[in-house]
């Protein structure tokens, strides 16, 4: 896409781009206008010469999951608040602590092991 940019690094040819319609301004101030292209990190490049995101690392993806994991842990409290309320009872909710279960477990795998000797994260 062609904006006016100026180039802030001549090694990695990332660019200072200029946004609105201050055409003239931007000539003023030394950028002309240039294919460039946004790159993962929001930063502008020169055309072809913006980095491609890395792959994740496996702690990366182990940290993801762990996240969706307690994520989803966080969205079914409102059954074990219930069950230790008592407006409801564990077998009404067996499906729901059933997933929880293995959810923990998954996340104890991922993490390494158990974190506080009883199997729960």
């Amino acid at each position: 896409m062609e904006k006016y940019a100026k180039i802030i690094n001549e090694t990695t040819k990332e660019v200072q781009v200029g946004v609105g319609c201050l055409d003239e301004y931007y000539v003023e101030i030394g950028m002309s206008l240039m294919e460039v292209e946004q790159a993962y990190n929001s930063k502008w490049y020169v055309a072809g010469f913006a980095p491609i995101k890395p792959e994740p690392t496996e702690e990366e993806i182990k940290a993801a999951r762990i996240a969706e994991l307690k994520a989803l842990l966080a969205s079914t409290d409102y059954a074990v608040i219930k069950i230790a309320e008592g407006a409801a009872t564990p077998e009404e909710y067996a499906d729901v602590i059933a997933q929880r279960q293995a959810w923990r477990a998954e996340i104890n795998e991922l993490e390494g092991g158990e974190k506080d000797g009883l199997g729960a994260a």
